[in-house]
C-alpha cells in the first residue's frame, strides 16, 4: 500500500516538472518517460518566438547514470498544428530537459527554453520505479551549468535546489558525485550569493571527500594566501604531501592548474634561495610544461640579464634539465591551452624546446663546454636549426672553438637563406669569400642574393606592402647626441628611416645589429637618412642613450624625443600614435616628403631580416615617381 502512494506522489510530481507553463505547449506520451521507451513529444508553438517558423528542430539533453548529459537531436514534424517528433530512451537515463529552435541549434535564428525555466521531466527505469538521478538532473538544471545554460536560466530560489537535493537523497543509491555537488556550491556562492548554503556544502563536500577536488583546493587557498615568505613554501609543500601530484594523475580532473602553480611557485622560491637540490628535485615529477615555464622564468631569465659567471653557475643545473624536457616534449602537456588543436601544440612545443636549447648553448658557450653546446645544436627541429640569427652566431662560434672550420661555410650560407645572420656572420662569409677568390671582392654581392630564398623575399615583399600607410609627419625639431638641433622640415628631398626605441627595452636593444646593417648599407647614399630617436626614457636619458651606443660600438644619428608638460619624454612618438594604436616600441617609420609611409612594431629576432625588411621599404618608395 505504501509503495503504490509512494509511486503515485511520484508520478504526480514528475508531470508537475515538466507541466511548469500553465498554456501546457508541451506534450509527453507517456506523461511520465519510461528509459528504454518510446518517448513522443508534441510542441505548440503558438506565442512563442518559433510560432510562425517554417522548419522546428530540438535538442533533448538525456541524463545518463546520474553523472553526464548527452545532447540528441530530433527531427520534428508539423501535425494538426504542433511539432511532433519521437526518441527512444536509452535504459540508463532518468532525466531529461529540451530545447526548441529554429536554424543551427549552436546559434538559433529563434528559440524556446520555456522562458528560461526549461521543458524537462524526470524519467522512471525499465521496471517504472524512481531512479537515481530523478531530482538531482533538475536541481542541475536548476543551478544551469555551462552545458545547461541554454536550456534553462539559473534557479533564483536556493531552497528549491536544497529540496530536490533532499528528495534525491530518499532514492536508494542516490549520491551525487563530488563534481555535482561542487556545481551546487559554486552555484550558491557566486550566482545567488547564498554564503551559508555555500560554506555549508563545502564544509559537507570536504567530509565526504577528504582527498577529492573541493579539499584540495580549499588546501592549496591556504597555502597561496600566506604573505610570510617562509610560511608560503612550507604551505606548498605540505599542500604536496596531502595531496600528492603522482595520486592526482591517477585520476585527472580540471585542478592541473593547481599542480602547476604550485610547482613553479616553489621552484622560483627555491632557485632564489640557491636551495638546487630541492629545485631539481621538482622536476622528476612534473610535465613539459610546467618544467619548460619553470625552465624559463628562472634560467632563462638569468641567461638573459646575468653575467658570464652567473651563466656557468647555471650550466650544471640546465644539464640536469633539459634531459627531461627532451624526454616529456610529447607528453601533451600543453594541450588544454590550444583547445586540442595538435598542429598548434607541436609547434608551440618547438618554438619552447628551441628557446630553451638556445638559453643552454649560451651556457654552455660562457662555460666553455663546447662539444656539449655542439650536441644539443642537433637536438633542434629541422625547420628551427637556423632560424635564430642569436644562435647562428653562437654555432658559428662553437665550430671555431672546437676546430671544425669546414662547416663554417655551409652553416653561413643556411643561415642567409633563412635571413637570420648578424653583421659578425656577414664579416665572416665576406671573409671566407675573398680568401676564395684571391681577395677580389668583385661578384660578392651577386654571390650573397643567389643565397636567399626567393619565396623567403616574396613573403618579405608581402609583408613590407602590408605595411605602407601615409600618415602626415608633424614638424619636429629635436637635440642630437652633439647637442645640435635636427629639424624634420630639412628633410624634404630624402627618405628618412626613424627608429623609436628606450634603453630599458630589451627588443629595441635586440635590433640594434640589424640597424647598424642597415647605416652600414645607406651611409654613402645622400637620399637615405637613419635616425634612432630615444623616447618614454627617464633620469638622465640623454647620457643613458649616448653613453649606450657609443659603448656598444654603434655608429647612430641619435636623438632625443621632446619632453611634454608634465615631464613625459615622448612627444614626438606620442604625435604618431593615432597611426601606430600602440605604445610599442620598437617601432621603424619610413618619412618621404613630410608623410609617414611605413610603419612597423617590434623585432624579428634577424640582424638580417631587419634591414632586408627596412632596405624593401626604401627601394620600393624610392622607385615611386
Amino acid at each position: 500500500m505504501k509503495k503504490t502512494l509512494f509511486s503515485t506522489l511520484f508520478v504526480l510530481l514528475s508531470i508537475f516538472s515538466y507541466a511548469q507553463d500553465s498554456k501546457h505547449r508541451l506534450n509527453l506520451n507517456p506523461a511520465l518517460p519510461v528509459a528504454g521507451k518510446q518517448l513522443t513529444l508534441k510542441y505548440d508553438a503558438r506565442g512563442t518566438d518559433l510560432e510562425f517558423s517554417d522548419e522546428v528542430s530540438a535538442v533533448v539533453l538525456l541524463f545518463h547514470n546520474a553523472t553526464q548529459w548527452k545532447a540528441h537531436p530530433i527531427t520534428l514534424s508539423k501535425v494538426n498544428g504542433s511539432w511532433t517528433g519521437n526518441l527512444v530512451l536509452p535504459a540508463d537515463v532518468s532525466f531529461l530537459t529540451l530545447r526548441f529552435f529554429q536554424g543551427n541549434a549552436d546559434q538559433p535564428e529563434a528559440a524556446d527554453n520555456n522562458g528560461g525555466n526549461g521543458f524537462y521531466s524526470q524519467v522512471l527505469s525499465p521496471k517504472n520505479k524512481p531512479v537515481q538521478g530523478n531530482y538531482l538532473g533538475e536541481a542541475m538544471l536548476c543551478v544551469a551549468t555551462d552545458e545547461l545554460r541554454l536550456f534553462a536560466t539559473p534557479e533564483k530560489d536556493g531552497a528549491r535546489v536544497e529540496r530536490l537535493l533532499k528528495k534525491e537523497s530518499q532514492i536508494r543509491g542516490a549520491i551525487p558525485t563530488e563534481d555535482q555537488l561542487s556545481d551546487i556550491q559554486r552555484y550558491y556562492q557566486f550566482t545567488i550569493k547564498d554564503t551559508l548554503r555555500a560554506e555549508q556544502l563545502q564544509s559537507e563536500i570536504k567530509s565526504r571527500f577528504p582527498k577529492g577536488n573541493t579539499a584540495r583546493f580549499i588546501s592549496f587557498q591556504r597555502a597561496n594566501q600566506e604573505k610570510d615568505q617562509m610560511k608560503f613554501v612550507a604551505g606548498l609543500e605540505h599542500f604536496l604531501e596531502e595531496f600528492p601530484l603522482e595520486k592526482w594523475r591517477e585520476n585527472p580532473g580540471s585542478q592541473a592548474y593547481i599542480y602547476y602553480t604550485v610547482y613553479r611557485a616553489l621552484a622560483t622560491a627555491y632557485f632564489e634561495n640557491k636551495d638546487f637540490d630541492k629545485f631539481l628535485t621538482l622536476f622528476k615529477h612534473i610535465d613539459f610544461k610546467t618544467a619548460n615555464e619553470i625552465y624559463r622564468w628562472n634560467l632563462t631569465k638569468t641567461e638573459m640579464m646575468g653575467s658570464d659567471e652567473e651563466k656557468k653557475a647555471l650550466l650544471p643545473l640546465s644539464s640536469k634539465i633539459m634531459p627531461y624536457l627532451l624526454e616529456r616534449k610529447n607528453d601533451g602537456s600543453y594541450r588544454e591551452d590550444f583547445a586540442g588543436n595538435d598542429s598548434l601544440i607541436n609547434q608551440n612545443v618547438k618554438e619552447q624546446l628551441s628557446d630553451r636549447i638556445f638559453t643552454h648553448i649560451s651556457l654552455c658557450k660562457a662555460a666553455g663546454t663546447y662539444q656539449e653546446a655542439a650536441d644539443y645544436l642537433q637536438e633542434l627541429p629541422e625547420d628551427k636549426k637556423y632560424a635564430n640569427a642569436d644562435l647562428n652566431e653562437m654555432h658559428l662560434y662553437i665550430l671555431e672553438k672546437l676546430g671544425n672550420l669546414k662547416e663554417i661555410k655551409p652553416l653561413l650560407e643556411a643561415s642567409i637563406k633563412s635571413n637570420a645572420v648578424t653583421p659578425l656572420m656577414f664579416d665572416k662569409l665576406k671573409e671566407i669569400y675573398l680568401a676564395e677568390h684571391n681577395g677580389l671582392v668583385q661578384g660578392y654581392d651577386n654571390y650573397l642574393a643567389s643565397l636567399k630564398s626567393l619565396d623567403a623575399l616574396s613573403a618579405m615583399r608581402h609583408h613590407v606592402m602590408e605595411n605602407m600607410v601615409s600618415h602626415p609627419l608633424i614638424p619636429f625639431s629635436l637635440e642630437n647626441a652633439e647637442g645640435k638641433m635636427v629639424n624634420s622640415a630639412d628633410w624634404k628631398d630624402k627618405i628618412v628611416v626613424i627608429d623609436f626605441w628606450a634603453t630599458w627595452c630589451r627588443p629595441c636593444i635586440m635590433a640594434f645589429p640589424g640597424m647598424q646593417l642597415l647605416v652600414d648599407k645607406y651611409a654613402n647614399d645622400a637620399a637615405v637618412a637613419i635616425y634612432m630617436i630615444g623616447t618614454m626614457q627617464f633620469g638622465d636619458y640623454k647620457k643613458k642613450s649616448v653613453d649606450y651606443v657609443k659603448s656598444k660600438g654603434f655608429r647612430f644619428n641619435l636623438l632625443h624625443d621632446a619632453v611634454g608638460e608634465k615631464g613625459e619624454q615622448n612627444q614626438v612618438f606620442k604625435s604618431l600614435t593615432p597611426l601606430f594604436n600602440s605604445s610599442g616600441i620598437p617601432r621603424k617609420i619610413i618619412v618621404k616628403n613630410g608623410i609617414v609611409r611605413y610603419s612597423s612594431e617590434g623585432y624579428s629576432g634577424s640582424p638580417s631580416q631587419l634591414m632586408d625588411e627596412l632596405s624593401m621599404a626604401i627601394e620600393i618608395l624610392r622607385a615611386e615617381k
